[in-house]
């Protein structure tokens, strides 16, 4: 298991690995790399110093407008990323990719034949948060290219590491089912999105795709961490930068239901060492899948088998087309595979198809929730509801 917190890296250099990839970031600015580093350190192992293999990611403050004119003087097309509207182009000369997010004041450079990123802020903030993003597509490159997928799902890995993979659309309640088992020892590691590989032997492997959570008000105070986040922002905590200040104000107020405008659901926004500063939560930077769940929260019901819900891990299920909303292949670094190849997905699909496979039903209390599921993971192979091909 990854340390929640990393050893202080000292330094404008930090090696990051996971699955046998690496990637360095570095800084003129040490605070920059220090909190790289730590973003994603719940999950993803650490090291002071540059790689002498892999790619580069170079964070610097200022240097935006340069990169704008060039970006300026050629054809650019303009997508959501992760979900601020970011213009994207490669140069003419065909030497590297620039990106400008105008709102959030970054830019990026990738050159292909060095495998070098820079990343641009107009402050620190965002450029942590700018070198995060581009490490994280550094390595879900190599990743990719190694056989493993993106799935849209999330996992946690129970104390005798058994991982149980937690897969279904949006609301279905992955976030309910995996949060409520880490909330009850469990180790997380990963909400909304993981990778994965089958392996020769028939296994599944996952891995980590670092990020923080938005979680919904009512199941935060169901797992009993409203409390905790309102005592953490009256004692001078910053909210997350993307978290609406309705948010904000209502977990002031110790609101503990659902909160909506224009027709969505607001949600708070938690950063990854929150888990482990905040609620306790260990994580987990890998894991052998034993068990495969497709939940659904319905209003009042009693946590139990989803009797005659047929469910199978297809398309769907791995971060591709219009599943990927967040983060598009925008410097080409999979050649549009941003789940994964063909083949690396239908084999992990086939794999999990033989695996024990649970739809199963959530209610909105914690304890019923976590009484069932804790039950379930403990007898992973019982009332199983195989996968329909």
């Amino acid at each position: 298991m990854a340390e929640w917190f990393p050893p202080r890296v000292g330094g404008r250099a930090v090696r990051l690995s996971v699955a046998g990839t690496t990637v360095t970031v570095r800084s003129p600015l040490p605070a920059v790399v220090e909190k790289v580093a730590r973003y994603v350190a719940p999950w993803w192992d650490g090291a002071p110093g540059q790689g002498t293999t892999g790619p580069v990611v170079t964070a610097r403050l200022g240097g935006i407008e340069d990169l704008e004119r060039e970006l300026a003087g050629g054809a650019w097309r303009e997508v959501p990323y992760p979900r601020a509207a970011t213009r994207y182009a490669r140069l003419r000369s065909g030497t590297s990719v620039v990106a400008v997010t105008p709102t959030e004041r970054v830019a990026f450079r990738y050159t292909p034949s060095t495998g070098r990123m820079e990343v641009h802020g107009h402050e620190p903030e965002a450029l942590v948060r700018a070198g995060v993003r581009a490490a994280r597509e550094l390595a879900r490159a190599q990743l990719i290219r190694a056989g493993w997928v993106v799935l849209h799902a999330s996992a946690v890995v129970a104390a005798d590491g058994r991982a149980v993979l937690v897969l279904g659309g949006r609301g279905a309640g992955k976030s309910t089912a995996a949060l409520t088992l880490a909330s009850r020892g469990a180790r997380l590691l990963g909400n909304d999105r993981v990778f994965a590989r089958a392996r020769d032997d028939g296994a599944v492997e996952l891995a980590p795709w670092p990020s923080g959570a938005a979680v919904g008000l009512g199941l935060l105070g169901a797992l009993g961490w409203t409390r905790v986040v309102r005592t953490r922002l009256l004692g001078g905590a910053e909210p997350h930068p993307s978290q609406d200040a309705k948010v904000t104000a209502a977990i002031g107020a110790g609101c503990t239901g659902r909160l909506g405008a224009d027709g969505r659901e607001l949600k708070a926004h938690l950063r990854p060492h929150e888990f482990a500063e905040w609620f306790d939560v260990a994580c987990a930077s890998s894991g052998r899948v034993a068990a495969v769940f497709f939940p659904a929260v319905r209003e009042g019901a009693v946590p139990g088998i989803d009797v005659g819900r047929r469910v199978a891990v297809s398309e769907s299920d791995f971060m591709m087309g219009d599943q990927e909303d967040s983060y598009p292949d925008i410097f080409g670094l999979m050649d549009g595979q941003v789940g994964g190849t063909a083949h690396a997905r239908a084999a992990v699909a086939a794999a999990l198809g033989r695996l024990p496979t649970h739809a199963v039903v959530l209610g909105h209390e914690s304890g019923g929730n976590a009484a069932f599921l804790t039950s379930l993971l403990a007898k992973p192979a019982a009332a199983a509801t195989r996968a329909v091909r």
